[in-house]
C-alpha cells in the first residue's frame, strides 16, 4: 500500500533557506550559537573544540576532536536540517584549513563509514537524498552544491548523486489488480510480483523500443522504409504475449520476392552440393597422393639415415686413428680432432632424425626399465663436455631418483638439452645447472638452467615444433628437431616439457615426470 520506489516526496514549502544560513553561521568565523537542547549544545561544543584544534594546527587534537564528533553523530540523531548543515560546515573548514585523510573523506561523502562496532554512518550523498523532504528547494540545492564540491575535493564519485539530486518527485505507479506474470503497463512500467504484498518493476519506453526495433530490422533488410513495428497496448499485458505487430504495406510484394529468392537459393544449394561432392572427390585423391608422398619421404629418410651411419662410423674410426698417430705432429694441428667432432655432430643429427621419424610414426617400442637419473646425467655430462666449443660448468642438485623409463630416450633428451645449451651460448664458461625436485603428488620435476642467449618471446610458442629454428647469429647450427624430439619423448613417458623461464641471461627448461614414472 506504500510506494517506496520511485520515491514520492515533496520539498518543504517556501523559498527560505534556513539550512544554508545555518551552515554559513556554523563556519569557523561564525557567531557563537546558544541553545537549550542538550544534544545540539553538545554538538556545538564538540564543533568548537575541533575548530580550536584547527586554529592551533595540532593534528593529534584535530583527529581526536573529529572522532568525538563522529561518535556523537553515531550516538545521537539530530534533525536533518541541523545535522547536515553542521557537518557540511565542519567538513568545509577541515578541507580548507586541515589535512583530512582523503580515503576517510570519501567514505564520509559517498561510501559510508563503519565504526567497527556494528554502527554505520551513511554517506552524506545518500543521507541528503533520503532527507530531501526536510528542506526547501533552495536549501536542498545549496546543500547539494556543498556535497558535490566536497566530493570533488575527495575524488569521490558524484555523477549519480548529481543526477538523482536533479530528479523531481515520482508519480504514482498504477499496478494492475490481477498481477500473475511479468506485465507491461500502458504507462511503460514492467511490473512483477515480489512476494504476497509487494511488487517491483522498471520503467521502459515502449515507443522508443519499438522505434529502435524497427530501425534495426530496416538495417538488416527485414523491413521496408514504410514498415513499422507497433505495440497496440491499451491495457496492461503480459510481457510473454505482448500485442506487437508489423505494419507493412509492402508485405505481399516482399513475400513474393521471398518465394522467388527461396527457389533461387534451393537451386544454388543443389549446385553447391554437387560442387561439394566434386571437391570431396578431389580432396580424397589429393590426400591419397599426399599419403604416398609422405610414405616415400619416410622411407627415404630411413634409408638415407641408415646408409649414412656406416660411412660416418668409418670416417670417425679413421679420424680417431689419425688423431692418435698424429697427436705429436705439429703440421697436423687440430684437424683430426675437428674431423672427429664434426663427424660425431653429424652422427648425432642422423640419430635425431631417425629417432624423431620413429617417434613421429609411432614405430618406437617403449622399453621402460629402472634408470638412475644421476647416471644418465653423468653420461650426458661426459658427452656434452667432450664436444662443447668451450669449457662446461656442470652441476646437479637434489635427491637421487630412479625412474621407470627407456634409458636410450632419456639419454637423448638430456643430450639434446645439453648440446642446445652449448650451441646457443656465447659465454665462457658454459654453465648447466640441473636440479631434481620431488612434487607433492609423488612426481618429480627435473630442471636445467643455462647461461645462453635466451629465447625470443615471439619464438616461445614454436620452440617445440619440428624443424622450427628461431633467428640466431650467423654460424649457429641446428636442425630444429631437438626440442620437438624432447617433447615427444616426454609425452611417451606420460610427462611434459616446458620453458619455465627465459631471458638474455639464460633459459630454464622443466621436465615433469608423473608419479607412475618414479620408482624411488
Amino acid at each position: 500500500g506504500e510506494q517506496r520506489l520511485p520515491r514520492r516526496w515533496t520539498h518543504k514549502p517556501g523559498e527560505d533557506t534556513p539550512a544554508a544560513k545555518l551552515m554559513k553561521a556554523l563556519a569557523p568565523d561564525g557567531p557563537e550559537l546558544a541553545t537549550d537542547d542538550p544534544v545540539w549544545g553538545k554538538r556545538l561544543t564538540l564543533r568548537a573544540a575541533f575548530f580550536k584544534a584547527l586554529r592551533d594546527g595540532d593534528p593529534a587534537a584535530q583527529s581526536g576532536a573529529f572522532r568525538a564528533l563522529l561518535n556523537h553523530r553515531l550516538t545521537y540523531t539530530l534533525p536533518a536540517d541541523h545535522d547536515l548543515p553542521a557537518f557540511l560546515a565542519l567538513l568545509d573548514a577541515f578541507v580548507a584549513q586541515g589535512k583530512p585523510d582523503r580515503g576517510t573523506l570519501r567514505k564520509l561523502l559517498a561510501d559510508g563509514l563503519d565504526d567497527g562496532h556494528g554502527n554505520r554512518l551513511a554517506g552524506l550523498q545518500r543521507h541528503l537524498l533520503l532527507r530531501r523532504a526536510a528542506f526547501t528547494r533552495a536549501d536542498f540545492a545549496a546543500l547539494a552544491a556543498a556535497v558535490s564540491r566536497l566530493s570533488a575535493e575527495a575524488r569521490a564519485p558524484v555523477d549519480r548523486f548529481e543526477r538523482e539530486a536533479e530528479l523531481g518527485p515520482a508519480a504514482v505507479v498504477a499496478v494492475p489488480a490481477a498481477l500473475e506474470a511479468l506485465t507491461l503497463t500502458p504507462t511503460g512500467w514492467v511490473i512483477d510480483r515480489d512476494g504476497p504484498n509487494a511488487v517491483r518493476g522498471v520503467r521502459v519506453e515502449p515507443d522508443a523500443l519499438t522505434a529502435e526495433l524497427s530501425g534495426e530490422m530496416r538495417r538488416r533488410g527485414l523491413l521496408g522504409d514504410a514498415d513499422e513495428v507497433v505495440l497496440a497496448l491499451a491495457t496492461p499485458a503480459a510481457v510473454a504475449a505482448l500485442p506487437a505487430q508489423v505494419d507493412s504495406p509492402d508485405w505481399a510484394a516482399a513475400s513474393a520476392r521471398a518465394d522467388r529468392a527461396l527457389a533461387l537459393k534451393l537451386g544454388l544449394l543443389v549446385l553447391s552440393g554437387l560442387l561439394v561432392l566434386a571437391l570431396l572427390a578431389l580432396a580424397l585423391t589429393a590426400h591419397r597422393r599426399r599419403q604416398r608422398l609422405l610414405d616415400l619421404k619416410d622411407g627415404f629418410i630411413r634409408t638415407v639415415s641408415h646408409e649414412l651411419r656406416t660411412p660416418l662410423a668409418s670416417i670417425r674410426a679413421m679420424a680417431e686413428t689419425l688423431e692418435r698417430r698424429l697427436k705429436d705432429e705439429p703440421r697436423a694441428r687440430d684437424y683430426p680432432t675437428r674431423i672427429v667432432r664434426d663427424v660425431e655432430g653429424l652422427g648425432f643429427l642422423v640419430e635425431n632424425i631417425l629417432s624423431f621419424n620413429r617417434l613421429d610414426h609411432d614405430r618406437w617400442v617403449l622399453r621402460p626399465e629402472p634408470v638412475a637419473l644421476g647416471e644418465v646425467l653423468a653420461w650426458a655430462q661426459d658427452e656434452v663436455s667432450r664436444h662443447a666449443p668451450r669449457p662446461v660448468a656442470w652441476s646437479v642438485t637434489g635427491p637421487a631418483v630412479t625412474l621407470s623409463a627407456d634409458p636410450a630416450l632419456l639419454q637423448l633428451v638430456c643430450l639434446n638439452l645439453g648440446r642446445n645449451a652449448c650451441h646457443y651460448n656465447d659465454r665462457d664458461p658454459i654453465t648447466l645447472a640441473w636440479a631434481v625436485v620431488r612434487g607433492p603428488t609423488g612426481g618429480i620435476t627435473l630442471t636445467v638452467t643455462d647461461n645462453g642467449r635466451g629465447i625470443a618471446s615471439e619464438a616461445l610458442p614454436h620452440v617445440f615444433t619440428a624443424f622450427y629454428r628461431a633467428a640466431q647469429p650467423k654460424g649457429t647450427r641446428g636442425s630444429g628437431l631437438g626440442l620437438a624430439l624432447c617433447r615427444q619423448v616426454m609425452a611417451l613417458h606420460g610427462g611434459r616439457i616446458e620453458v619455465a623461464r627465459t631471458s638474455p641471461q639464460g633459459t630454464t627448461f622443466a621436465l615433469h615426470f608423473p608419479p607412475g614414472a618414479v620408482q624411488g
